[in-house]
């Protein structure tokens, strides 16, 4: 053998470990020891991939299982995924066995090697090397009647993940992701808003081999889809979430993979608005927190939080404040409204929707086809409208350019046609007149806190007699996210608001946001109506000593200064601490609206969202955000801790 098989035999045979190790009996199993001898289909693979005769592979065995089998597992090269390839794949490059050879179970009393297994051909999705086909394996306990799988181990119905992160991750029944390449994704939405989409296009644009993996000799595609991407990035996070709470992930085995992390998503949801974002709870830096001497020698602390909205929504219930979510997002009312599909959509009319039934042409079942409108011919005539607009070329290229800000969700995509029920970003109301029905397009207004928020005025009539009318088409979205940032650029708390931002809501956040475990009140809050707020928040001695200042360049640009409330509380120039021995600003205190732009990034993203994934995406890109700004403020030398 020449030096270069040597090391071509030792590095195949490392890993094939567990190939090696499954069929021997059960007492020349020990995993810490080699076995006396090769399976003879390993044996036959690696004698006719390096050429050597089988005569003599037991001597090769006997001279290097020691160095094998102590030596940790090497990564393949290319030449050894074509010797894989070219010399059979009933050994294929990738074989995912569980992590343990035994039975975990405590109370189990079967301790020794497990031996009843059962093998699947799955496909394998790599970083360096694209798509591979691999085997999977899994064990069986008939003790305790629990199966051992690659990630997870399952009993009574239930799938419990193993501790930490696997190298593999599972995102189907046969496909598994490399956790790097999972990682990678995550990476890209993180800091360049790319959609799964996009990625998956990316991932076979640039690294699948279709010379390679033929789907034809495997019996598997080999088609990266974007529900691959999702369960990658979804079980990724909530892996490394329950890595660092110090549990283990649960879900049920059972029901469709579209619905099996959903439980454990809102659990993740429900446990930050209990207990904050991990890293931002107890942050402070140089840049958020100011250290500064009293004329009396004793040292005080100011730090501050800046507070903004950013309209990017998600699909909610059509009734006016209902929190319920919608069971899918193609309806516009949740469970418990959804009678409302079957009335009128004009505001203030509850007459019942017009239903048509249309035969099928070749004897099939007849389809029932509903209106959105009563039979009143005005509401007829206005839904006509409404769907007059809902087709016109330009409405089309207003809601693609509003649909894909900041980023496209399919950078390939050329379709044209959005369909009608999927957005309404603007409010329509009709005119009727003598001249007939008419449409008014009102926009979206965006954020700005307002005194509070209130029901939608019923259909009114003008001074000339022509009566006006609003409809609801389309499905109802949340009014805007509101976030509140640490000067510094972290992250502290996000919340969703369902009407316009009232400063009350507001309010409501900011002090649910500061009672979490181990947080302390800032000194001084920044929010662009602060003038409004703080009024209200004197009536609640929890925002008592609290400093509430418009930002300079709102209370110089956006505020009368004949509000004289706002100019004598809510001067940034009141509170010397806010400054710096030069006279500036020592806090950043347009870094929300900074922020909001990349959060707005995300808006094409997610705006077909349900709640639990919508509220999970964004808490997790806010967790990956925040480590990446504290390990910047880190390199930067302004001390980020915690304290």
């Amino acid at each position: 053998m020449t030096l270069d098989g040597i090391i071509t035999f030792t590095r195949l045979a490392g890993h094939l470990k567990r190939d090696i190790l499954q069929p021997q009996p059960i007492h020349d199993s020990d995993p810490n020891f080699p076995p006396a001898v090769l399976p003879d289909s390993v044996a036959s693979f690696l004698g006719t991939a390096l050429g050597i005769p089988v005569d003599v592979m037991d001597d090769c065995w006997d001279i290097f299982s020691q160095y094998v089998w102590e030596t940790p597992s090497q990564p393949l090269d290319s030449e050894d995924y074509r010797l894989f390839k070219s010399y059979g794949w009933q050994h294929a490059a990738v074989t995912l066995y569980p992590p343990n050879v035994c039975c975990t179970n405590d109370n189990c009393p079967k301790k020794v090697p497990l031996k009843k297994e059962n093998q699947k051909k799955v496909v394998v999705y790599t970083r360096d090397v694209g798509t591979q086909p691999a085997y999977a394996i899994h064990y069986y306990c008939p003790k305790c009647e629990t199966t051992y799988h690659n990630n997870y181990r399952v009993k009574a119905g239930e799938r419990v993940y193993y501790p930490g992160t696997p190298n593999f991750i599972q995102v189907g029944e046969h496909q598994y992701v490399e956790n790097t390449l999972a990682n990678g994704w995550r990476a890209k939405m993180l800091l360049g808003w790319f959609s799964a989409t996009n990625a998956s296009r990316l991932y076979e644009y640039t690294m699948t081999d279709r010379t390679y993996f033929q789907s034809s000799e495997w019996g598997l595609s080999n088609r990266l889809t974007t529900n691959h991407i999702w369960d990658g990035f979804t079980i990724l996070s909530l892996l490394e979430d329950a890595v660092a709470r110090s549990r283990l992930l649960r879900v049920p085995h059972i029901g469709s993979q579209a619905d099996r992390f959903k439980v454990a998503m809102e659990e993740r949801n429900r446990w930050i608005i209990l207990n904050g974002q991990p890293d931002a709870v107890r942050h402070a830096c140089d840049r958020c927190m100011r250290i500064f001497s009293m004329p009396d020698g004793s040292y005080e602390k100011c730090q501050a939080i800046v507070g903004d909205g950013l309209s990017i929504g998600r699909p909610c219930c059509g009734v006016f404040r209902c929190r319920d979510p919608l069971e899918n997002n193609r309806h516009r009312f949740c469970a418990k409204h959804v009678e409302l599909h079957d009335t009128c959509a004009i505001v203030g009319c509850d007459s019942p929707v017009v239903q048509t039934t249309v035969e099928d042409p070749n004897g099939g079942t007849a389809k029932i086809v509903k209106k959105k409108t009563c039979s009143l011919n005005l509401h007829q005539e206005i839904e006509k409208k409404h769907g007059e607009r809902s087709t016109g070329s330009f409405l089309y290229k207003q809601r693609l350019q509003h649909a894909q800000i900041s980023q496209p969700i399919d950078s390939l995509s050329t379709s044209h046609r959005v369909p009608e029920q999927d957005v309404q970003e603007d409010f329509e109301s009709y005119l009727n007149d003598a001249n007939g029905v008419r449409v008014h397009i009102e926009k979206n207004p965006g954020t700005v806190g307002v005194v509070d928020d209130s029901q939608e005025p019923c259909p009114s009539k003008s001074a000339l007699g022509n009566r006006t009318v609003k409809a609801q088409f389309g499905r109802r979205r949340t009014h805007n996210e509101q976030t509140l940032v640490r000067p510094c650029g972290v992250i502290f708390a996000r919340a969703t608001m369902f009407g316009a931002e009232a400063v009350s809501n507001f309010l409501v956040m900011l002090k649910n946001a500061f009672s979490v475990p181990g947080a302390q009140k800032p000194e001084h809050v920044f929010y662009d109506t602060n003038c409004d707020a703080r009024q209200q928040a004197e009536k609640d001695p929890w925002f008592k000593g609290m400093g509430m200042c418009v930002d300079a360049w709102h209370f110089r640009n956006k505020h009368a200064v004949t509000h004289e409330y706002c100019q004598l509380n809510c001067n940034p120039a009141m509170y010397p601490e806010l400054m710096d021995a030069f006279a500036s600003w020592f806090f950043n205190t347009s870094v929300a609206e900074q922020t909001n732009a990349w959060l707005g990034g995300y808006h094409s993203m997610c705006r077909e969202m349900l709640p639990a994934k919508f509220d999970f995406f964004l808490d997790e890109m806010i967790r990956l955000r925040n480590i990446e700004i504290i390990q910047r403020l880190q390199e930067k030398g302004h001390h980020p801790r915690n304290y």
